[in-house]
């Protein structure tokens, strides 16, 4: 990575956060994004007790698409104080109750029937704290009349690497800048069929030469180049990337991406700390800098 590494904010809010990054390599473009998958803790149901499950759905099953629904914290210093029980290594967990019966009808239990009871074992943290579904409409299982599902659900933290149900993000991606040579003028019937073909309209006929009208909307699919490859050159420059995350509700955009850079950084302190202490211990002595 250069030392000018420069960044264009596109794109902020909750659900997503689009960047120009000039300056970066792809490893560590990459770093970044595995990070934000796998390395970000998020609060998920992980132990469900059931007390009364008359469903057709078996308990194991109704764990798992319980385990699936995201769950959001509020306000966000409280997701600060899960991650810091979480990475002390405490089992703070947040208490979720459901009770619901078809009485005379059909009945489906949605997301929004789960009523957050409270924290166990999270000392420190804001007054208050709540913990809810990122939706209310996620459909959890029918109940046939005359059916009932009583259970607690026990949320922890985790991370993605662990399972999927950690995971903060529905899509982490980056792509190279495109870069585009026209390698000769081509006439005005075959510029015209040059700017149809490419399915993002990246190229326009302006007096009767093509031009290139929209760089950014280039994905570099090649689609120009592989028809007419004697007219249409394109590439791509490494050093330049859009970075694209989008979250699934459980943390803001902009907190999952802040808060893998920080899981990188304590990595990278945790690792220098190590070798540090692995040469003091070999050779006796500072390490020399």
């Amino acid at each position: 990575m250069t030392n000018s590494l420069k960044i264009r904010v596109l794109e902020s809010n909750a659900e997503r956060i689009v960047l120009d990054v000039e300056g970066a390599t792809p490893a560590f473009l990459n770093s970044i994004r595995r990070a934000a998958i796998a390395e970000v803790p998020t609060l998920a149901v992980d132990e469900v007790i059931f007390y009364n499950n008359d469903s057709v759905m078996w308990d194991e099953v109704l764990a798992h698409r319980l385990a699936l629904i995201p769950l959001k914290v509020e306000p966000l210093e409280g997701y600060d104080a899960l991650r810091d029980c979480y990475e002390h290594g405490n089992d703070c967990a947040a208490l979720f109750v459901l009770d619901e019966e078809a009485v005379e009808r059909v009945k489906t239990v949605y997301s929004g029937h789960l009523r957050f009871e409270g924290f166990e074992g999270l000392v420190e943290g804001p007054a208050r704290i709540n913990v809810e579904p990122v939706s209310k409409k996620i459909p959890i299982v029918k109940l046939a009349r005359g059916q009932r599902l009583r259970l607690t659900a026990i949320a922890k933290m985790g991370v993605g690497r662990e399972h999927a149900k950690w995971q903060p993000t529905s899509a982490v991606a980056y792509r190279f800048a495109a870069q585009i040579k026209i390698l000769k003028e081509p006439d005005s019937e075959t510029a015209a069929k040059i700017a149809e073909v490419c399915p993002r309209k990246v190229f326009a006929v302006e007096k009767g030469k093509l031009v290139v009208k929209n760089l950014e909307a280039c994905n570099t699919c090649r689609e120009c180049q592989d028809r007419y490859p004697e007219y249409v050159s394109v590439t791509w420059d490494s050093s330049k990337a859009r970075f694209t995350l989008e979250s699934v509700g459980a943390l803001p955009a902009w907190k999952i991406l802040l808060t893998a850079v920080d899981v990188l950084e304590e990595k990278a302190s945790r690792f220098v700390d190590a070798v540090e202490a692995a040469i003091r211990g070999e050779e006796g002595g500072e390490p020399q800098n």
